[in-house]
């Protein structure tokens, strides 16, 4: 019961957080152009930022809770595996591998841009611009952990 309760929060928190992602690349960011006034852009583009931001943590932090009880329960990989060098010699360990690497990378990269560049952008055209590089490479690498997931499900690379 608790692997299927963290599969379905694990999944679930994966949508929610790319599915934001999309929307604010794909209909928020195009609203906003427009609109003419750039202090009228910034404010609401903080305004749902910020909105975003606290749920979207609460998906990372879920992301991040279930994640190892998925790797144990569902393929009976003991966490110790992952830091075997025997472990990524195969397709499924590889596969499990580039997947955590990026996580890690994104979550260090979500965290710079929520917290460090984001609150920047507000009065900085440059931070601005900074902001929504990274919001779209956090896109482009969390639809890569997709992929690697789809594969760890299929087998491995």
């Amino acid at each position: 019961m608790v692997l299927k309760l963290a599969l379905f929060l694990h999944i679930i928190s994966a949508i929610f957080w790319i599915g934001g992602m999309l929307f604010l690349v794909l209909v928020v960011a195009p609203y906003l152009k427009t609109i003419a006034d750039p202090k009228a852009k910034s404010q609401i583009y903080q305004v749902v930022g910020k909105q975003y931001r606290f749920w979207g943590w609460v998906a990372i932090i879920t992301l991040l809770a279930t994640g190892p009880i998925i790797l144990t329960g569902l393929y009976g990989l003991p966490i110790t595996a992952i830091f075997d060098p025997g472990f990524h010699s195969s397709g499924f360990g590889r596969a499990v591998g580039y997947k955590l690497a990026l996580v890690a990378i994104i979550v260090v990269s979500s965290f710079v841009h929520d917290f460090w560049i984001g609150p920047k952008a507000r009065n900085s055209p440059r931070h601005s611009s900074i902001a929504r590089i990274f919001g779209r490479v956090n896109l482009l690498i969390a639809l890569l952990i997709v992929v690697f997931a789809v594969l760890i499900r299929a087998g491995g690379i």
